[in-house]
């Protein structure tokens, strides 16, 4: 009961900060409006709300693009943004946390526990900036340069140790560090060396957190909470190049063994720095909630789908089998809400994921799938129907997704079961513990795996299809892999902007979608669908070979994409035309919201 009350608190924050889609001359729209520089008109307040709302940097980069601003002014703003939402939320989350404490919904640990998490949150986002800053918009940039491809780029990073090692001795896929010039070479240092004054405030954060923990804890679950703290300050504190990994291994450890309803989400992901893989500072809370998935029968269903096609593929490899097969069986799922969260995660939230992206710890100890449904949920219906769908979609096509949305809530629950919770299972196929590190020679591992995460959700659904819920699975694939265009220049969405390419191939080639330079048509219908969805299997054996050989991702990429020096484009003629088509519309009217009375009609339906 007191964890549902911390939901709907929660849900009652975000539901008002949704409301800002509706009130964008409030104060809080236009002071981001004056920190961007940006004119007072719709498609730059937009931009703002977008950035506050749903922390999505990209919509302001395209407006600050118009202004022909200089990549130094823009970082210089993207930094201020940064500050100005960063401290927006933190307060918001202060007033929060007060107000449980005046409730008194938690226990003493409980509470104490939030606390630290927020203080911790507050000491990572001010480390997230000049990890922005050095990594990001520094060293990338220079490798950017220096190396006309990722490729080269991954070659020059082998040769001069730019890595960390894992605990087998083997270099491992990630890294807890940064790479600093050394005179003029180059070297890997772990985060508390790079970022010292910032690191040693979140360790120093750490501590004490502990120390107020330590007399309140009372069940089992109260300790394997503190394990997990301390393992987490170890981890940021080592200052071993070399044991770096184990440290962080041993936190992941810890942080599998905790189970209750608060759960603590760590530097996990590495999709912002495309060269070393450095973790990004994610810090957050999210909040498990009671959900009406049936975890047995799904689990059920993705193993006996993912036999189906490994059956179909050869050589085998009884040791992957044997590792997917346990992972699955040992992932914990946990229908979530984001209640607080710091550093990298104002730069935008997850939709779902699946970690740690660990395969020794994940052999040992399974994963985690975290699901944000009502979250995600609120925020498409609170998100105004922008100009660039309905000049894409014909109104019979978006009215359909639009029925789905505000009318039909459990069919849009079920889609996302299966098109988002689907991915993150999709993630944990046909890998084995070395599958990264062999198949990203050419550092394009991520642009296909996203696109075998999202795939085999798509197979499971293939092979144990519902009949009403078939056009709304394709609807949403169609959808997102159109919209997901706008993404081209964003470097850390690189790999779902790659994963939509090969996505859109599919949907052309099989008469799903055609373009006449002018006009896009969609062929919706159960026959499409038919014909998508055997061209979409036969490409998921075919990818399947690929990761049970363990073959260079690049060259499974280059059957449909390739990279022009600045960006990746379809190799099929007709998808390119209409990729650059719809990226050149979205520069021009991507703000802009669409101006007739559809949306209020649908929030009032």
């Amino acid at each position: 009961m007191k964890y549902q009350k911390l939901n709907e608190l929660s849900k009652s924050f975000k539901n008002e900060l949704n409301q800002l889609y509706k009130d964008m001359d409030n104060p809080i729209i236009l002071q981001g409006l004056n920190i961007a520089n940006l004119p007072n008109n719709s498609q730059a307040k937009t931009a703002i709300t977008d950035r506050i709302v749903s922390l999505r940097a990209s919509s302001v980069e395209n407006e600050l693009k118009k202004l022909n601003l200089s990549k130094e002014k823009i970082k210089e703003i993207n930094s201020n943004l940064y500050d100005y939402v960063s401290k927006f939320y933190i307060d918001r989350f202060t007033k929060m946390l007060n107000l449980i404490s005046q409730d008194e919904l938690l226990s003493e640990f409980e509470m104490e526990l939030l606390w630290g998490v927020h203080r911790i949150g507050i000491a990572i986002t001010n480390m997230q900036k000049v990890w922005q800053s050095h990594i990001i918009d520094g060293i990338n940039e220079e490798f950017g340069l220096k190396f006309p491809t990722i490729a080269q780029a991954m070659k020059f990073i082998g040769d001069n140790a730019l890595y960390q090692l894992s605990s087998d001795g083997l270099k491992c896929d990630r890294v807890y560090g940064a790479v600093v010039k050394d005179g003029s070479k180059y070297k890997m240092v772990p985060y508390i060396t790079a970022f010292a004054s910032e690191c040693e405030a979140v360790v120093s954060e750490f501590e004490n957190t502990i120390n107020s923990l330590k007399p309140l804890a009372k069940s089992n679950q109260d300790k394997a909470y503190i394990i997990y703290l301390e393992a987490l300050k170890s981890a940021f504190n080592e200052r071993d190049n070399d044991k770096v990994i184990s440290k962080w291994q041993d936190a992941e450890r810890a942080w599998m063994q905790t189970r209750s309803a608060i759960q603590i989400g760590h530097p996990l992901e590495y999709y912002e720095d495309a060269y070393t893989h450095a973790v990004a500072l994610e810090w957050d809370i999210r909040l498990s909630s009671r959900s009406d998935i049936d975890e047995n029968k799904l689990k059920n269903n993705i193993k006996d789908s993912f036999d189906k096609i490994y059956s179909q593929i050869e050589p085998k490899n009884p040791n992957m089998v044997s590792l997917v097969h346990s992972n699955i069986d040992k992932t914990q799922l946990y229908i979530s809400t984001p209640m607080l969260y710091y550093g990298a995660e104002f730069n935008g939230l997850f939709s779902a994921q699946v970690v740690p992206n660990d395969e020794l710890v994940s052999s040992e100890c399974g994963k985690k799938i975290f699901a944000f449904v009502d979250f995600v949920y609120q925020n498409s219906k609170a998100k105004p129907f922008m100009k660039l769908a309905s000049e894409i979609f014909d109104r019979e096509f978006l009215n359909y997704g639009r029925e789905i949305l505000f009318k039909n809530e459990k069919i849009w629950k079920r889609v996302y079961e299966i098109s988002t919770i689907g991915h993150e299972f999709g993630h944990i196929l046909f890998m084995d513990s070395d599958s990264e590190n062999l198949m990203n020679i050419g550092g394009e591992f991520k642009f296909i795996e996203e696109y075998k995460a999202t795939t085999g959700g798509l197979i499971n659904f293939f092979l144990h299809e519902e009949k009403e819920l078939i056009l709304p699975v394709f609807y949403e694939l169609i959808k997102r892999s159109i919209g997901l265009i706008a993404w081209q220049k964003v470097v850390e969405t690189r790999a779902y902007y790659c994963e939509v390419l090969i996505h859109l191939s599919l949907l052309f080639r099989a008469g799903v979608l055609s373009f006449d330079g002018v006009r896009l048509v969609v062929d919706f219908n159960y026959q499409s669908y038919e014909k998508f969805k055997n061209l979409a299997l036969q490409n998921y054996i075919n990818l399947a070979d690929f990761y049970t050989k363990k073959l260079n991702a690049s060259e499974f990429l280059a059957k449909f994409a390739y990279f022009d020096g600045e960006i990746y484009l379809p190799t099929d003629i007709e998808v390119a035309n209409f990729v650059k088509y719809y990226y050149s519309r979205y520069e021009a009217i991507g703000n802009e919201i669409d101006e007739s009375d559809e949306w209020q009609k649908w929030q009032n339906a």
